[in-house]
């Protein structure tokens, strides 16, 4: 099946590589779309929730200092709650709410991708998704149940990385991290206009769409690759840990194997189960560029506050950032970046491609971070935030390049990649819980020295970047 927009398809029918019976783009198609309907309940309730943060607390702040501002209804004007007093106890409570969010983040997604090797994706995916549904308060408590969105995201890219050719990957990838941008091009406008209306509205609809999104991973295929082995069928689909030694005394060889696995330390099969990673510096490297890059990603959580506050901008007019975010995203990942790949593979095979997108990408995210820093005016600003925006498929370029580069380590075995992409999620629930407080602290020192600085978290975000095109442009693949 020959599709325009992508490079030709390679026959790689003959190979059964997955227990999927479905074609690719059926199971990618109908990941897109429940990626999409999440999403959309996402948006829907980032920007009133953080209204209902900070109106809580300006309502608190004038009770003690000003109650004649307060209004008979029991609010505040929002006009009045762009002062330092409510903006930094507003920026420390986001801070520990991300930092909170990140631990299940990092806890997680391992055990879980393991489990997914082992049993299957589907399963999985569906009690990752369904735990959270409506209880949003309590959100990071139940996310310790079912894995929360990251390790939710990892199953979804997994099952796309488990069905697409190599030589697709990095283009599918596109698309499949397109998802939230369809959310954020067509939700911030609705949301706008339902937070005028009543706030509670995008809010309860938010929960809502995140239900019909866990009905949906139930209709996902079973996508966990089969694993050849020399002494066995190539289409044993037990793993590794499931199989017995054949010997002609299978009883005594499961008893030694029993009384071997019971010595055997939780540490020491998970370490022995990373050897992938381990044993390779490459593959070090780029996995380490999710931690860093995730740190630096994370200034954008400040996006919303830095321009209300700086720019007087009301929180619901800053939530329409989003869109141009999510409109050059976009044409980036269904366009350009697709139009690029499929130029350079004319050129360079696979893995030489995705190296030269990741190159360009991080210099596109370091330009774009330094310009939010210096950036005095909202010209400006946005200039500098679609420069940013432009450098965004550094992470899903990356992602098919680590994935191409531990299949060929495997015999282009891709049982592997549940671990790996639950590696990477660990990596970036690290990041996340590194930033989460580190970026909270970083604008409030920022609104503390003055105007000039109230984009530290950018510069911050800069640098980190800067240190992550240090490791990707000394690599040797």
């Amino acid at each position: 099946m020959a599709i325009a927009w992508l490079p030709d398809e390679p026959d790689c029918t003959d190979v059964p590589k997955s227990r999927c019976d479905w074609h690719w783009f059926s199971v990618v198609a109908l990941v897109i779309v429940t990626a999409i309907v999440s999403d959309i309940g996402e948006d829907l309730y980032g920007a009133p929730r953080l209204r209902v943060f900070e109106s809580a607390i300006c309502k608190r702040y004038y009770a003690e200092h000003n109650p004649r501002l307060i209004d008979p209804d029991g609010s505040v004007p929002e006009r009045y709650c762009k002062i330092d007093p409510v903006q930094d106890r507003l920026a420390e409570l986001l801070g520990w709410l991300y930092f909170s969010n990140s631990v299940p983040a990092i806890l997680l997604p391992i055990p879980y991708g393991y489990l997914a090797d082992k049993y299957g994706r589907r399963w999985i995916l569906v009690g990752v998704v369904e735990a959270p549904i409506g209880l949003v308060c309590l959100s990071s408590l139940f996310f310790l149940l079912g894995g929360g969105p990251t390790t939710g995201t990892t199953l979804l890219t997994t099952i796309v990385a488990d069905v697409v050719p190599s030589e697709l990957r990095a283009t599918v990838f596109f698309y499949r991290f397109c998802t939230d941008l369809v959310a954020d091009l067509t939700v911030p406008p609705v949301t706008a206009y339902l937070m005028s209306v009543n706030i509670w509205i995008p809010l309860l609809g938010g929960v809502l769409f995140q239900g019909i999104a866990a009905l949906m991973t139930a209709m996902i295929p079973e996508t966990l690759p089969y694993r050849p082995s020399p002494s066995l069928s190539t289409t044993d689909p037990r793993s590794p840990f499931e199989r017995q030694p054949a010997t002609s005394n299978r009883s005594e060889s499961s008893e030694r194997a029993t009384v071997y696995r019971s010595f055997r330390t939780p540490m020491q099969e998970t370490a022995a189960s990373f050897s992938f990673v381990t044993g390779h510096s490459a593959i070090r490297g780029l996995v380490l560029t999710f931690l860093i890059s995730k740190v630096g990603s994370q200034s954008t959580n400040v996006l919303y506050q830095y321009v209300s506050k700086r720019y007087g901008w009301a929180l619901s007019q800053a939530g329409l950032l989003l869109s141009v975010r999510a409109a050059v995203n976009i044409a980036l990942f269904i366009a350009i970046l697709p139009a690029l790949a499929k130029y350079l593979l004319r050129r360079m095979d696979a893995s030489a491609k995705d190296f030269l997108i990741a190159k360009g990408s991080i210099v596109l995210l370091v330009a774009g971070c330094f310009g939010l820093f210096l950036a005095a005016s909202a010209a400006g600003m946005i200039i500098s935030l679609v420069l940013f925006t432009m450098g965004t498929g550094f992470a899903p370029t990356v992602r098919s390049l680590v994935t191409s580069l531990v299949e060929n380590l495997e015999d282009n075995s891709s049982s592997d990649v549940g671990r790996l992409y639950a590696l990477i999620s660990t990596m970036e629930g690290i990041g996340t819980m590194l930033a989460a407080p580190g970026m909270a602290v970083a604008f409030r020192v920022g609104i503390s020295l003055g105007e000039k600085w109230m984009g530290l978290p950018f510069g911050l975000a800069a640098v980190l970047f800067g240190v992550v095109a240090g490791v990707v442009f000394r690599l040797k693949l």
